[in-house]
């Protein structure tokens, strides 16, 4: 079935006497800038910047001053501009002094002038206003300029926090920090393709959640720490069952298996039996909250507090 925002082609535009210009539909327009329809239509609802052009069939179009203004919107909001704000700037800025306004806002240093702060403040308020686009820009910019143990550290996961807190106490729905848990790890994983070929040939290390635990982000978010690194890894995901990792270790012998626990684990959980059981070439690494509290046990794993310990520990293992 045709897309009727995208089976039409940019439409040839002539007043009379004067030469022909182009105009574009929204899913033209959303496919050029890398901007979903729906945010584009939110622009237009909420701030009034969308098509001026009607065709004869009272079909709405972007001119090229109309995506210049919508483009610049999408540069100052990268930046950390609230979208209401950047809306403005874009509105009340001159036609001939856009090109230079879109040079401003998208310069090299994108980011660098943002305090941690304020792109947390940011995330939370594109997830209230369920902005993916928005987000995206933020975490992107924020892994590009602090790479992935800085982001984490002082952005992504504040950012989560605080957007979790304020769904327990009914500011925020659930669908707001679905939205940006997706997001995260969308980002997160093309940070790690970014990284390009890693050294798969090298010491194994093996990503997994425990059984029954669903969170798979820390894995994730471990997985582009280490590309950063140039180590590649086994990512088996969550709820892992214990079986199958004693399996693969027993088959594989990996120098690390890295195990989340979100939920508590009893010393009698088969997962935690087969991480504390593990034995030379292998080294368990033990993330999360939810293992049992047993020093004396906890002997027979690392135990790892944070991103930053957990990368710094594994590289000082493989090497």
């Amino acid at each position: 079935m045709p897309n009727p925002e995208r089976d039409e082609a940019p439409e040839p535009l002539a007043a009379d006497g004067a030469p022909a210009a182009i105009v574009w539909n929204v899913g033209s327009v959303a496919e050029r800038l890398g901007i979903s329809p729906s945010t584009l239509r939110t622009w237009e609802r909420r701030y009034g910047v969308g098509p001026t052009h009607r065709t004869a069939g009272g079909h709405r179009r972007y001119t090229e001053t109309d995506i210049e203004r919508v483009t610049l919107i999408k540069a100052l909001i990268a930046r950390g501009a609230p979208p209401m704000e950047a809306a403005r700037v874009a509105q009340t800025t001159a036609v001939d002094d856009l090109g230079t306004a879109l040079v401003d806002a998208s310069g090299d240093d994108h980011g660098d002038d943002l305090e941690h702060h304020q792109i947390v403040d940011g995330i939370i308020a594109a997830s209230r206003d369920y902005e993916p686009d928005r987000i995206r820009s933020l975490i992107a910019g924020a892994l590009r300029r602090d790479g992935v143990i800085g982001a984490w550290t002082g952005v992504i996961a504040p950012a989560l926090i605080n957007i979790g807190r304020e769904w327990s106490e009914g500011r925020l729905g659930i669908e707001a920090e679905h939205l940006t848990s997706e997001v995260v790890v969308g980002e997160l994983r093309a940070h790690t393709r970014a990284a390009g070929r890693l050294d798969s040939n090298g010491p194994t290390i093996v990503l997994a959640s425990a059984e029954s635990d669903l969170h798979s982000m820390p894995l994730i978010a471990l997985e582009a720490a280490l590309a950063d690194a140039g180590r590649a890894c086994h990512v088996l995901g969550a709820q892992f069952p214990a079986k199958a990792l004693a399996s693969m270790t027993a088959n594989l012998r990996p120098t690390i298996v890295f195990v989340w626990a979100s939920l508590p684990r009893t010393e009698d959980d088969e997962m935690w039996q087969v991480v504390t059981s593990m034995v030379p070439p292998t080294t368990a690494i033990l993330g999360g909250p939810g293992w049992p509290d047993r020093p004396d046990a906890r002997g027979q794993a690392t135990v790892s507090v944070s991103l930053e310990s957990t990368v710094a520990r594994i590289t000082s293992l493989v090497g």
